[in-house]
């Protein structure tokens, strides 16, 4: 019996330890703080517990983060990370943009103040939120990363316990050079999930209808269009990390260029057979829009998604072969091939059309680019200056 009661005892003291726990994480109600934050042109509504906040430690060590890390456990963070996971779920936000909304909140809570107590802070929310994240640091500065399985391409990556870490701090070549960086040894979450970059569907975040007039050739007749797309998906594409160039590709239209273009473009290929639908679509991509190469217009690489080639003066290879996948793939639904030559970024689809083609996987694709010659409407072709040059497939669509 005394065994018993003394089981009992220790069963009991650990069930009230759990519920002051919860109880601390979730604060004091009547301190809570509510506000609206601006993300894009969405206002996001989000509730904290101003005892969260922690100060900056003095001295950057492991022991000195470790004490900050056991500090902000015993707070009550859990608040604002329910209100943020509420977020992301209500408004569809990707893991990119759910950290951006939760790094814009972390901001404005500490008020721009202590810029490694908000690293450290935002560090825990993405811990709790599931991810596999570390903490790095050097002089007087800590930088978030997370595990990832998606490539990432001007990216800072560390690799530990076998698996790859971004580096969020440090994305747009803020932290130029390669001194060298020490990695925080705690590891709260070491089997938590991947990090995830890619848009497969857009957030539902408050839209910005744009519309834009365009002109392209067919056969050498001027066709005129009006569309509207999307300002808030260009902008969330402005700063985005440069993710697999496949991965733009795969990245749909927003609901308003949906609207917008496709019956548009679909009324022009009525009683078309496919070789003409494919025909008009070479057209539009390769004489609706100017031409500029990213570094001459951007000052870096920018591969763009297709919502971005209507919010910009212009676009080059990469940018036509997205948005011509997209229509393709939402007008006609044929399989495709993406091919990327050393310089060049083109789109192959899969017919029994005459034209320079090849096989890949079982499937005879003919080549239909994108990018030019730009008043031409003739396809299967390979593009010109390529015919003896070496290619491979990044991807396809069936």
């Amino acid at each position: 019996m005394k065994r018993i009661a003394a089981r009992l005892v220790i069963l009991l003291t650990c069930v009230l330890a759990f519920a002051n726990t919860n109880l601390t994480n979730l604060g004091n109600p009547d301190a809570y703080q509510r506000f609206s934050i601006p993300f894009y042109t969405q206002a996001v509504d989000l509730t904290y517990d101003p005892g969260m906040l922690i100060e900056d430690p003095k001295a950057l060590t492991n022991a000195s983060i470790r004490a900050t890390y056991n500090q902000l456990e015993r707070r009550p963070t859990q608040v604002l990370l329910n209100h943020l996971l509420a977020a992301k779920a209500h408004y569809r936000l990707n893991d990119f943009l759910f950290y951006k909304l939760a790094k814009s909140t972390v901001e404005a809570v500490y008020r721009g103040e202590s810029v490694n107590a908000q690293r450290i802070t935002l560090y825990k929310l993405l811990v709790d939120s599931g991810f596999d994240a570390r903490l790095t640091f050097r002089g007087e500065e800590v930088f978030i990363n997370v595990y990832t399985t998606q490539e990432l391409f001007e990216v800072p990556i560390i690799e530990t316990d076998g698996r790859p870490y971004a580096n969020l701090s440090c994305l747009g070549g803020s932290c130029e050079g390669r001194q060298r960086l020490y990695i925080f040894n705690d590891h709260p979450n070491p089997r938590g999930k991947s990090f995830g970059f890619q848009l497969q569907s857009w957030p539902t975040l408050a839209e910005q209808p744009v519309a834009k007039d365009l002109e392209f050739t067919f056969h050498g007749v001027r066709q005129q269009l009006q569309v509207t797309f999307d300002q808030t998906m260009v902008d969330i594409m402005s700063d985005y990390p440069f993710i697999h160039e496949y991965c733009y590709l795969e990245t749909p239209l927003s609901p308003i260029l949906t609207e917008s273009l496709l019956p548009q473009l679909s009324g022009y290929m009525q009683g078309m057979d496919t070789q003409q639908q494919l025909e008009l679509l070479a057209s539009f991509t390769r004489s609706a829009f100017a031409y500029k190469e990213d570094n001459e217009y951007f000052g870096r690489s920018k591969p763009m998604v297709p919502e971005e080639l209507f919010g910009y003066s212009y676009s080059d290879c990469e940018d036509r072969s997205a948005l011509f996948f997209a229509l393709v793939r939402d007008l006609l639904d044929l399989p495709m091939a993406v091919i990327a030559y050393e310089d060049h970024l083109t789109v192959a689809v899969g017919s029994d059309m005459e034209g320079d083609s090849f096989h890949y996987k079982g499937q005879r694709y003919v080549f239909c680019d994108p990018t030019g010659p730009r008043n031409s409407s003739r396809i299967g072709q390979v593009p010109p200056g390529y015919e003896d040059k070496s290619f491979t497939v990044i991807g396809t669509y069936n």
